[in-house]
C-alpha cells in the first residue's frame, strides 16, 4: 500500500519513538550535523521542520529547523544545506515604508547594496543573507522591494552578534551593516519583495515553526511516557498545519483555517501543563521560558486574520 507525504511524516514520528537520540546538542552546528543527516531522502520542506523539531534537545533548535525549512519553502532554489538568515527589520521596523536599505544599479557591473538590518535570526551561523532593499519609490508614494540573495563574505558585508533575546538564547541574533556590497543581477530574486516574499513568509514561518515545535513535544513526550491521547493530538494538528502550508499562503481562505489552527494549538499547549511535571527540571525551565517564543507574532496574527475575514 502507498503511503501519502501527509502519512509518511507522521508514520516516520510514531517509528521514531524508540530510537531517540539523547546526546546533548551543544551548538546549532552540532544540531545540523543530525538533521542534515536525518533529512536526506525528504523532498517537503515541512517535512524537514517536522523531523528537525523532533531531533532537537530544545526549543531553540526547533524554531531554527522551523525557520531554515520556512525559507526553502519561499525561496525553493536555496542552497539545501546552507544556513540562511532573512534581513528585513531595521532601526524603524521591518514594515515596507520602514525599509531605507537600498539597492541601485551601479554605474558600470553590478548593483550595489547599502544599509543595515538588526535582528537577524541565526545572524552569526548564516552563509547567505536575504536582503529586502528599496530601488527606489513608485509613482504611488509606495517604496519598491527587492531581494538580494549575498553570501555573508562578500566584501563591504559586515555581521555583529546582538545582545541574546529573553528566550531560545542558543539561537544568535545579530546586526548587519552593509557597505558598497556588490550584487549580481542574477542574485536579485524575481517580484516584488514585500508582496512575493515578506508578506507570505511571515504566513509560512509561523506554519512551519509550529510543526516543529509540535513535533519537539512530541519527542518529549515520547521521553517522558506522555499517554497516547496526548500524541494523538500532537499529530492531528501536525497533520493540519502539513496540509495548510502546502497551499497558497496569500489565501484568505487559509488564514481563517489557519486562525482555528493557532487556537487548537494554543488549546493543546495548555492541556499539557500537567504533563509538564513528568518532566526533569531543566528542560521544563527551558520550555517555560523559550514557548514565549510562541506569542511574539500574536498581534499581527490577529490582523492578518481580522483581514481574511473582512474579504468574506
Amino acid at each position: 500500500m502507498n503511503i501519502s507525504n501527509g502519512s509518511r511524516i507522521l508514520q516516520w514520528l510514531l517509528e521514531s519513538q524508540g530510537r531517540i537520540d539523547t546526546t546533548e546538542l551543544v551548538s546549532v552546528a552540532a544540531w545540523k550535523e543530525r538533521f542534515d543527516k536525518e533529512t536526506q531522502g525528504w523532498n517537503v520542506p515541512i517535512d524537514h521542520a517536522v523531523i528537525g523539531g523532533f531531533l532537537a534537545d530544545r526549543t531553540a533548535y526547533a524554531f531554527a529547523a522551523g525557520y531554515e525549512c520556512a525559507l526553502r519553502r519561499l525561496v525553493p532554489s536555496l542552497p539545501e544545506r546552507t544556513v540562511v538568515s532573512f534581513c528585513v527589520t531595521e532601526e524603524k521596523g521591518g514594515h515596507p515604508s520602514a525599509i531605507r536599505s537600498s539597492l541601485k544599479k551601479g554605474k558600470a557591473g553590478p548593483w550595489v547594496l547599502n544599509g543595515g538590518k538588526k535582528f537577524v535570526t541565526l545572524a552569526t551561523e548564516a552563509e547567505l543573507l536575504l536582503i529586502a532593499a528599496s530601488t527606489g519609490t513608485a509613482s504611488d508614494g509606495k517604496n519598491m522591494l527587492r531581494i538580494a540573495m549575498v553570501s555573508r563574505n562578500t566584501p563591504g558585508v559586515e555581521v555583529s552578534a546582538m545582545a541574546g533575546l529573553p528566550f531560545v538564547p542558543e539561537i544568535s541574533h545579530g546586526t548587519v551593516a552593509l557597505y558598497d556590497v556588490p550584487v549580481e543581477e542574477r542574485d536579485i530574486l524575481i517580484g516584488d519583495g514585500y508582496a512575493e516574499y515578506i508578506r507570505p513568509f511571515r504566513t509560512i514561518e509561523d506554519l512551519h515553526i509550529e510543526c516543529a515545535v509540535l513535533a519537539h513535544l512530541f519527542r518529549i513526550g515520547c521521553l517522558y511516557g506522555w499517554p497516547r491521547a496526548v500524541k494523538e493530538r500532537i499529530a492531528a494538528v501536525i497533520a493540519c498545519a502539513r496540509a495548510l502550508s502546502l497551499d497558497n499562503p496569500s489565501s484568505p481562505a487559509l488564514h481563517i483555517a489557519l486562525g482555528g489552527l493557532n487556537a487548537q494549538m494554543a488549546s493543546l499547549i495548555a492541556d499539557l501543563s500537567g504533563w509538564w511535571e513528568t518532566v526533569d527540571e531543566k528542560t521544563r525551565a527551558a520550555w517555560e521560558r523559550d514557548s514565549a517564543l510562541l506569542r511574539v507574532a500574536e498581534k499581527a496574527r490577529s490582523k492578518r486574520l481580522e483581514t481574511a475575514w473582512s474579504r468574506f
